[in-house]
């Protein structure tokens, strides 16, 4: 690896290990301690076990997406996609500047012949269909409760980029011919180079292909709807685990809020902007902070260990498997 690209993602993981750091130590001053861990002792955690089968269905339908964003070409069942999915998660849980993406486009590749390139394009598409939920679940909170300005500029912004990114890869998938036009420009250029924006610029833009087959794009955006509903169902079972008496609606905006952060160039698990983002949003809902904050600790323990430990045993069992490529 050249030294420059060294220096480059040395200094990115400088920047998510900042960020966390600056986020953790905000959470951690902000709340008191001894009531937060009280709030959390108790918890009751019998309702944990249907939380998580929540969440495993969710991840299904998230598989299931997946199969969407990779017809017409790679026709694979949610079955197949969902150790790939569960690998993802656990890698951009454990791994920085989160690597679990490459580590899924891997898995795609060696077991099903999918060109890293289009899993990558997809991985787009599906930051897309996710920011096109969570804004409007987000948009909703305020409607119903006036949550501040803060909240309601991040709503817009993520609706806004949404769209325009579902603009810009709708145009995208209908040039497919559009990297291999590039490369044909008569500027001075390595054959090397033409080569690669031909070959792999035109793999990157088959993973928007969702956006051209209307069945496609149905099957995409009702999964999207499915999953995040289930998994907001997960929020808010936890949350009468630690009797918040918040609503469905109060809830589903702090989850939203709470996913929103995890945009931020943080380091493994996202933790600190997490817990910042849900507790200041249920406190929007009247909720008092230290019972918010032990919520928000738990559900992002929850959503993050068991299924990096299930990733991981995927992972194991795959590495040791002879990989069924079918192309």
């Amino acid at each position: 690896m050249p030294g420059s690209e060294r220096a480059r993602n040395g200094l990115k993981l400088f920047i998510t290990v900042a960020v966390s750091l600056a986020f953790g130590l905000l959470f951690i001053r902000s709340i008191d301690i001894d009531d937060v861990l009280s709030s959390l002792r108790g918890a009751n955690y019998a309702l944990v076990v249907p939380a998580l089968a929540l969440f495993a269905c969710s991840v299904a339908f998230r598989s299931l997406r997946w199969r969407a964003f990779l017809l017409p070409t790679d026709d694979l069942s949610w079955r197949d996609l969902l150790p790939s999915v569960l690998i993802g998660y656990a890698g951009n849980n454990l791994l920085p500047l989160r690597a679990g993406e490459l580590v899924r486009a891997q898995h795609l590749s060696d077991h099903f012949g999918v060109p890293r390139m289009r899993t990558l394009g997809a991985l787009l598409m599906e930051r897309l269909f996710d920011g096109a939920v969570l804004s409007a679940f987000l948009l909703w909170g305020l409607v119903i409760d006036d949550a501040g300005a803060g909240f309601l500029t991040a709503g817009v912004i993520l609706a806004l980029g949404a769209a325009a990114g579902f603009v810009l890869c709708t145009a995208a998938a209908l040039n497919p011919g559009l990297p291999a036009k590039i490369a044909a420009l008569p500027v001075p250029m390595p054959a090397r180079l033409r080569q690669e924006i031909s070959g792999l610029g035109g793999s990157f833009f088959a993973g928007f292909s969702v956006m051209t087959r209307l069945s496609s794009f149905t099957l995409a955006a009702a999964s999207s709807l499915a999953a995040w509903a289930l998994e907001l169902a997960m929020y808010w079972l936890i949350a009468e685990g630690f009797d918040l008496e918040a609503s469905v609606s109060a809830v589903a905006f702090a989850g939203a809020a709470a996913n929103v952060s995890l945009s931020l160039p943080l380091a493994q698990g996202g933790f600190g902007a997490f817990e910042v983002f849900a507790t200041r949003a249920l406190q929007e809902f009247d909720v008092a902070k230290s019972a918010a904050a032990a919520y928000a600790l738990a559900l992002h323990f929850f959503l993050i260990v068991p299924v990096s430990v299930i990733g991981l045993i995927v992972l194991w069992r795959s590495t040791i498997a002879t990989p069924a490529t079918r192309r």
